[in-house]
């Protein structure tokens, strides 16, 4: 999820339930402890595409947040000494905690273990922006910009928080039956599918992309939810059994890309001398939005096996 929504959803929690009993300080402290988690973030400043596969890991990990969720606390302690630090602990930890759930409803996962494990869960009901996830959230601060209204903030906060989380149960609806309408369509092939998945369509949840692996061929469709119709929408190969791409399977770069991507596309062309390998998601190619795949990694492959991974900082840069 996006920063802004994680800090609207800090901003409206503490408007609704907690300034009444906490003070004006609960905004900020939830504000900003909605977006700890995204301290891993600072792993773009290395300026490597490959720093992607730590996001959502040491910041996210529920092994290691509650220490950084202690040092914020401590830190806010310095700037409020004259509330509890166990009120702040608790502001600090629901912050922390829900910021973990808004980013597990979209597709992108989460490391949940990180360092033991890779695993990377994900519900995918949501898109990574979701502008009416974040109308509902904002919608209590604009109505109440006239200080005329201020005195509605919490009532309208409130029910901004309920309404949230009716959409994210009316997303979790249609996923369920975008699932059901690919479940059906998979049913259908022959041999059975390796894989089927559906991932959230940008601009609402009445829209899915649906991708079922037979073979090397994905086939590539678009779910109407509502209506179970299924859109064809074309056919994408992974080359995954070409040379050049296992020998780019056998390095460790290689190996980290193929278990953090979920529906890995693998190409590769002749590059004289050797071969140049490309890699990418089809979790991060949209079909409503026409726009560059976001998230692509270069390899070179000598003849005689050797690669050499080529950086693109500008994928890395577009990505989220």
């Amino acid at each position: 999820m996006d920063n802004i929504t994680h800090t609207l959803v800090g901003v409206t929690l503490a408007n609704g339930f907690y300034r009444s009993r906490v003070g004006k300080a609960a905004v900020p402290i939830l504000a900003i402890a909605s977006n700890l988690p995204d301290l891993d973030a600072v792993v773009v400043l290395s300026g490597d595409p490959r720093s992607v596969l730590l996001r959502r890991t040491f910041g996210h990990s529920l092994l290691l947040l509650p220490i950084w969720v202690l040092l914020l606390t401590w830190i806010f302690r310095r700037f409020y000494p004259r509330l509890q630090f166990r009120a702040i602990l608790g502001l600090t930890a629901l912050g922390a905690g829900l910021h973990l759930l808004f980013d597990l409803v979209n597709s992108f996962g989460v490391v949940l273990l990180w360092p033991l494990s890779q695993w990377r869960p994900e519900l995918a009901t949501v898109f990574i922006i979701d502008l009416t996830l974040t109308a509902l959230l904002a919608l209590p601060l604009l109505l109440c910009l006239p200080k005329s209204r201020r005195a509605s903030l919490p009532g309208l906060s409130r029910i901004s928080i309920l309404a949230v989380a009716g959409y994210l149960l009316f997303c979790g609806g249609n996923h369920w039956l975008a699932e059901r309408a690919l479940a059906r369509e998979a049913a259908s092939f022959s041999p059975a599918p390796q894989f089927s998945y559906v991932f959230p369509e940008p601009l609402g949840p009445l829209r899915w992309r649906g991708v079922i692996r037979q073979g090397d061929i994905y086939h590539l469709s678009l779910i109407h939810s509502l209506s179970g119709e299924l859109q064809p929408r074309g056919d994408v190969t992974t080359a995954v059994e070409d040379p050049a791409v296992q020998a780019v399977l056998a390095t460790e770069p290689g190996r980290r890309l193929q278990r953090f991507f979920k529906a890995p596309v693998w190409e590769a062309s002749e590059h004289n001398p050797g071969a140049h390998v490309t890699a990418s998601d089809l979790r991060f190619r949209s079909l409503v939005l026409r726009r560059d795949p976001v998230f692509v990694f270069s390899f070179e492959v000598s003849p005689e096996g050797r690669v050499r991974e080529q950086l693109h900082s500008s994928d890395f840069v577009r990505g989220r």
